[in-house]
């Protein structure tokens, strides 16, 4: 049986009216050197018909009873056979030439895990990339995370198979998932690189429901705690005084404070990311986004503005 380059894996739960786009996306990729894995994690709106439907071979269907994504990726995972693992979210989508991107990059190193830019869709209009730069040569892992706008999405991240069924994804963490499966490649001597060129579109349209929205400071805490001895200690005191910080605030509001002036006396984050930081601790996740949806907003239609009277300006000097 010929190995696949890529074995696409995506968990699903309750998610069948949207999973056929997620598909899609794979199938329409401009590299065909692959083999898409669905788990299914204990969905009640029966996603196997929606895989089905398509009559690939080259998509197997998993179901299993509800863990969590990170326990659906590590069924995927173990029932993998591509070279490389690509994770998929199944309401988020590949841009087409995303695979033979990072077929192009990890071809030929083993020692490599890749990851892209996301085009994040708010809805509306609103569509800004991230993350805004790559983890930068020497760089520790941790510290890019969560003490700057460091990013390695889920949905974009390409590892080795291998790699992926030692590290494994941690089965509790909720939204801290992407971050640990990281953090924990790098310091198993992984080297990362990222490419400018967006990799996948993130629907991130508001949903208090999803499995990523505000929960799990507990778990958040007991992690750090246990990664204490393996990152800096900058990156440590980063992460709780903004990811931890933001999960207790309402509960603890005067914890969350001295959390984040400890991490900002001690210098965890640049004084301009320190002040954004505060604002999406004190403004709450909702206060925050509205924030940041107007300012998306501005600053597209300043970009609309600049276009439209570009032509009057050369029309002038002409």
């Amino acid at each position: 049986m010929t190995v696949p380059f890529f074995s696409v894996i995506i968990p699903v739960y309750n998610r069948a009216a949207i999973l056929r786009a997620a598909i899609e996306s794979v199938r329409a990729q401009s590299c065909q050197d692959f083999e898409i894995v669905v788990v299914d994690d204990g969905s009640k709106d029966n996603p196997r018909a929606v895989v089905e439907a398509f009559g690939d071979s080259r998509i197997r269907f998993i179901a299993q009873p509800n863990g969590g994504g990170g326990k659906a990726r590590n069924t995927a995972i173990d029932q993998s056979r591509g070279r490389f693992i690509a994770p998929l979210d199944s309401d988020d989508i590949f841009l087409t030439h995303h695979l033979a991107s990072m077929k192009t990059l990890l071809e030929h190193n083993t020692d490599m895990v890749g990851y892209a830019r996301v085009r994040v869709d708010r809805g509306g209009g609103r569509v800004f990339l991230k993350p805004p730069r790559a983890i930068r040569e020497g760089e520790d892992m941790a510290t890019y995370l969560l003490c700057d706008r460091g990013f390695v999405p889920t949905i974009t991240v390409v590892a080795p198979r291998d790699a992926a069924s030692r590290i494994r994804y941690a089965e509790n963490l909720g939204p801290a998932e992407d971050t640990d499966f990281a953090i924990r490649l790098f310091l198993a001597g992984y080297r990362f690189h990222m490419l400018e060129e967006p990799g996948a579109v993130w629907r991130d349209e508001f949903d208090p429901h999803r499995t990523s929205a505000g929960k799990g400071g507990d778990k958040l805490g007991a992690w750090l705690e246990r990664m204490r001895s393996s990152i800096p200690a900058r990156a440590y005191h980063g992460g709780r005084g903004w990811a931890y910080a933001k999960l207790i605030v309402h509960q603890h509001p005067l914890k969350a404070l001295g959390l984040y002036l400890n991490a900002a006396l001690r210098g965890c984050y640049r004084p301009s990311l320190a002040m954004i930081i505060a604002l999406q601790i004190f403004l709450g996740r909702n206060g925050y986004r509205r924030l940041a949806d107007r300012a998306i907003s501005w600053l597209h239609l300043g970009l609309r503005e600049r276009a439209d009277k570009a032509p009057a300006r050369k029309l002038e000097r002409a």
